[in-house]
């Protein structure tokens, strides 16, 4: 039998990933970041206190101690991989990757870049955000997008359900609903761009609409649990058993 070594910090063990979460109460339903059956392995959620919607798309600088120091304590869990419950959190990326010692991926739109040079540089990534008001060049700049990427962002923030739901935080969640306001942006978004590649969905609580998205334009979508995936397999490699004739 091995040997085990108790980890001063931790209350528990086997959590593959820790989750940093806004300040936020709402209905999080199975697909959402914060969801634990989202998972097919176990994750570790950490609120970060005072850290509200407002404040992380503001990128409030006062709140950067709180952050590190959620970070700090979810790697003392022995979590292997961090990442955040809000795309605006690519705010303090690079704040927390110097803060610990294992990967961190903050927000969904670190996959633009990557998605971008799937499709060649001049077609477009369609990005579906809470807010495109708030989504402005500096964020899009800290996930790596530059000028060589062709990137067209619309926003959420003016159906009215979404808004009510998730962004004035009310207490009732239709899903049918933001099913069909998420459908409606993004079949606008390509009559406008009929030449877009793929789309990428910022919020962490749009994943659960990621498969009506795609049936509704037949294009690749991605979203924060697309790279959740990717990074928890980079730190759980899988052993392959199989035949060779």
């Amino acid at each position: 039998m091995p040997v085990y070594k108790v980890r001063p910090k931790a209350e528990a063990y086997g959590y593959s990933v820790g989750i940093l979460l806004l300040e936020y109460r709402g209905p999080f339903v199975p697909g959402d970041v914060g969801n634990a059956t989202t998972y097919d392995y176990p994750v570790l959620y950490k609120t970060v206190p005072g850290a509200t919607t407002q404040r992380v798309f503001a990128a409030d600088p006062e709140l950067e101690p709180a952050v590190i120091k959620a970070a700090q304590e979810l790697e003392a869990q022995g979590v292997k991989a961090i990442s955040s419950d809000c795309g605006f959190f690519m705010n303090y990326q690079d704040l927390v990757a110097r803060s610990v010692s294992i990967p961190v991926a903050m927000s969904s739109l670190l996959q633009i870049p990557f998605v971008s040079s799937f499709l060649g540089s001049k077609r477009p990534v369609g990005v579906i955000t809470a807010s495109a008001r708030a989504l402005g060049n500096r964020v899009l700049e800290l996930a790596g997008v530059d000028n060589s990427m062709n990137v067209v962002v619309r926003g959420m923030e003016d159906e009215p359900h979404f808004k009510k739901a998730i962004l004035d935080e009310d207490s009732d969640l239709d899903t049918d609903r933001i099913t069909t306001e998420t459908i409606a942006v993004a079949k606008r978004m390509v009559k406008d761009n009929p030449d877009m590649g793929a789309i990428i969905l910022e919020c962490s609580m749009l994943p659960p609409y990621s498969k009506a998205v795609q049936d509704a334009t037949g294009l690749p979508v991605y979203d924060f649990i697309n790279m959740i995936d990717y990074v928890q397999r980079g730190t759980h490699s899988r052993s392959y058993e199989g035949r060779y004739y």
